[in-house]
């Protein structure tokens, strides 16, 4: 029958007043619609990829992900979780070819997902502006506080506007001799539409302190494309 996934069961729960004919209003959002991995959903990003250089020559890369939320499965604490097949391919031309594999699960408070066998606390729930928990917690990496920011906001990216999204804030720590950044968007009822990670040196020499020249560093950012 597949996963009762938490919103499901939020609204079982829930406690109802009367609102309209049916004597019930519609559950407390939870945000677990903007975690939303559902099996044949496949979703395509554009990517780019730039590596900054002291030498000044920059190296700039595109390319497309796609994830497809592929079967259920019982992982190794004997939940139900799914399997997610990541497809990556250089242009629109070409075909696709898997590059990787992941798994995500939703529980009733919290939303994991396992990259390269380190699985995150991507999401907690309920929803609520100025969030923060361990995004590390299932994994050895250390302590790295996420915040949940911008909750209900619309937000724009790769020429299409999603009006209901949060954003969570997994670092942002700007000086003036360097910028490291790793940003999530997510859309309500798309999931993942935006993410960003970038860590940047700057010159701290003389007259450039302060100014934003990159000496070195890297910038990645994965963009929504389409829901397939």
């Amino acid at each position: 029958m597949g996963i009762v996934f938490a919103q499901v069961i939020f609204g079982l729960l829930s406690a109802c007043t009367p609102q309209n004919d049916c004597g019930c209003v519609a559950p407390p959002e939870t945000g677990v619609s903007f975690f939303y991995p559902m099996i044949g959903q496949s979703v395509i990003y554009d990517v780019e990829e730039i590596q900054y250089t002291l030498t000044g020559i920059n190296t700039a890369k595109t390319y497309q992900f796609k994830e497809t939320a592929n079967s259920f499965f019982t992982d190794s604490d004997g939940k139900e979780a799914i399997k997610i097949d990541r497809y990556r391919r250089e242009n629109e031309a070409q075909k696709w070819v898997i590059d990787s594999v992941y798994k995500a699960k939703r529980e009733i408070d919290k939303a994991l997902k396992t990259e390269n066998n380190q699985t995150f606390v991507k999401m907690i729930f309920p929803m609520k502006e100025g969030l923060k928990w361990d995004g590390n917690l299932y994994n050895s990496l250390g302590n790295d506080t996420y915040e949940m920011k911008k909750v209900n906001k619309a937000f724009q990216t790769n020429g299409q506007n999603f009006p209901n999204t949060l954003s969570v804030i997994q670092q942002n720590d700007s000086t003036l001799v360097d910028l490291k950044r790793r940003v999530e968007v997510y859309a309500e009822g798309i999931g993942l539409i935006y993410q960003e990670k970038t860590f940047l040196s700057y010159c701290n020499n003389g007259d450039c302190l302060g100014k934003g020249k990159i000496d070195f560093g890297t910038k990645y950012v994965l963009k929504f494309k389409r829901k397939e």
